[in-house]
C-alpha cells in the first residue's frame, strides 16, 4: 500500500491517518493543524529582502495522468494544475532538498534480521543523493561483517571501513581531500556513495566506539549526510556508539509480529537514553511475505504512530527483494514516490532541531552540552541545543504534522 497515492485522508506527503490505539479504528476528530514553520532572520540586507520569493512547486501545470495530457493534446494552451498526489510529492521533494544545516548522522535500526535495514538505508542514501545532489554516504556500521557493500549498484572500489581506519592520520590532517576519500568509498549513479564493513574472514577485531568516532569524524568533513546501517546487536559498543550520535532515528518495520516486537524492544531501549531519538523517529514500514491481518496491521500501525513521530509505507517493489544489488533507476515509480515521501520525513526531522553555525559557538560558552554514559565516544556533532524530548516541530518547509495515535 502506498499512504502517499491511496490514503484518502492523509495530510503532509501521504502518511497514514492516525488510529485509535483501543480499538484500531480512524478518529472522527481531524487531526490538530501543524505548528507554523519557524521564521529563520535573514542575513539579506535590505534590497535582497525586497526580491520576490520564487513561485511555489504547487502552482506549476501537472505532469501527471489526465491533466498532463489535457495540456500536451492542446500544445499548452489548456494548463490544469497539478492533482493532489502530484502535489504531495512536489512537496516531498521540496523537504527533502531542505536547508538542514552540519553535517547531519541518520541512524537507520532494527535488531530483527530481515526487517529491511540494508535496503532502507540504500534507498533513503540514493533518494537524498539523487535530489540533494550528492554529499552522501551510506555507512554499513556493522562490527563486523554487513552487506550493505554486497548490496550496493557498483562494487568497486573494493576497500572497506578498516581500509578507511588504515588512513586515518592522514585523511584527518591538514593534506587530507575529498579526492582521498574517494579511495574508500563506492561511488552510485545515485550519487551516494558506500563504505562497506569489514570483509577480511582472518580479522578478529570488530569495530568499536573509537573507530566508530575516527570514522564519523571523516564523513562529516566531507558529506553533509550519513546514513548509517546499524547490525543486530544493541549492546555492541557500535551500535551503542551509533545511538548516541545520531541526529535522527529511521525504524524499517515489516508488517510482522516479530519484527514488531523487536522493534518495539528496540525503542524501550533507546527510550532509557535518548527519548528525543525516539520520540522524533521515523518508522517505515513494508510490506511483509503474506498480506497482513487488517487488525494486526491497524493495532501495530497505533503503537509505534504512538511512539514515534510519523510512520510512512512503502509499497513491495521487485527490484528491492531477493536480496541482490538495489539499482535504483529500476525501482517502480510508485515506490520511489514513495521512498522520497520517507526521505522528506526524515529532512522535516532533521531541519526542525537546527545546528549551530561555527561561527556561532562563542556564544553558547555559558551552555555546554549534557554529560552522558558515552560522552566519551564522542557525540558525532549533534546539536548542543537539542534536548531529550525536544524532537521539534518548526522550521519545515512543508508543515509536516506529526500523527500520533489518539489513546484514551
Amino acid at each position: 500500500m502506498t499512504t502517499m497515492a491511496m490514503s484518502d485522508n492523509a495530510s503532509g506527503y501521504g502518511v497514514e491517518a492516525p488510529v485509535d490505539l483501543s480499538h484500531a479504528v480512524a478518529p472522527s476528530a481531524a487531526a490538530p493543524p501543524a505548528a507554523p514553520p519557524t521564521i529563520i532572520p535573514s542575513d539579506r540586507d535590505g534590497m535582497g529582502a525586497l526580491m520576490p520569493e520564487p513561485p511555489s512547486v504547487t502552482t506549476d501545470p501537472a505532469l501527471w495522468g489526465w491533466r498532463a495530457r489535457v495540456r500536451r493534446a492542446t500544445f499548452g494552451l489548456i494548463k490544469p494544475g497539478a492533482g493532489r498526489d502530484e502535489v504531495r510529492y512536489r512537496q516531498a521533494e521540496v523537504a527533502v532538498r531542505q536547508h538542514l544545516g552540519g553535517a547531519r548522522l541518520v541512524m537507520v535500526a532494527n535488531p530483527k534480521g530481515g526487517s529491511a535495514v540494508t535496503t532502507t538505508t540504500l534507498m533513503l542514501a540514493h533518494v537524498f543523493a539523487a535530489l540533494r545532489g550528492g554529499s552522501v554516504a551510506a555507512w554499513d556500521n556493522n562490527e563486523s561483517r554487513g552487506t550493505l557493500g554486497d548490496r550496493a549498484e557498483t562494487g568497486e572500489p573494493q576497500t572497506t571501513v578498516w581500509h578507511l581506519l588504515g588512513a586515518f592520520e592522514q585523511l584527518a590532517g591538514q593534506a587530507g581531500s575529498a579526492g582521498d576519500m574517494s579511495h574508500y568509498l563506492r561511488a552510485q549513479p545515485s550519487r551516494a556513495e558506500v563504505l562497506a564493513s569489514d570483509t577480511d574472514p582472518t580479522r578478529v577485531e570488530q569495530v568499536g566506539a573509537t573507530e566508530c568516532g575516527k570514522v564519523a569524524l571523516l564523513m562529516s568533513r566531507h558529506y553533509r549526510m550519513t546514513i548509517m546501517d546499524t547490525g543486530n546487536n544493541v549492546r555492541a559498543m557500535n551500535w551503542r556508539w551509533a545511538a548516541g550520535a545520531a541526529h535522527q532515528l529511521v525504524v524499517p518495520l515489516r508488517w510482522e509480529p516479530d519484527t514488531a516486537q523487536a522493534a518495539a524492544w528496540m525503542l524501550d531501549v533507546l527510550a532509557r537514553r535518548r527519548p528525543d531519538l525516539v520520540a522524533g523517529a521515523v518508522v517505515v514500514a513494508g510490506p511483509c511475505s503474506t498480506p497482513p491481518d487488517s487488525q494486526i496491521r491497524q493495532r501495530m500501525l497505533a503503537y509505534f504512530a504512538s511512539r514515534c513521530a510519523v510512520v510512512v509505507e512503502v509499497p513491495f517493489d521487485a527490484q528491492l527483494a531477493g536480496g541482490g544489488p538495489v539499482v535504483f533507476s529500476r525501482v517502480g515509480e510508485p515506490t520511489r514516490r514513495s521512498w522520497v515521501a520517507a526521505a522528506a520525513a526524515v529532512a522535516d526531522r532533521l531541519a526542525a532541531v537546527r545546528s549551530t553555525r561555527p561561527d556561532q559557538l562563542h556564544r553558547l560558552h555559558d551552555h555546554p552540552p549534557a554529560s552522558g554514559d558515552d560522552a566519551s565516544a564522542g557525540d558525532g556533532g549533534r546539536p548542543t541545543e537539542q534536548q531529550p524530548g525536544d524532537h521539534g516541530h518548526g522550521g519545515s518547509v512543508s508543515a509536516l504534522p506529526v500523527r500520533k495515535a489518539q489513546t484514551r
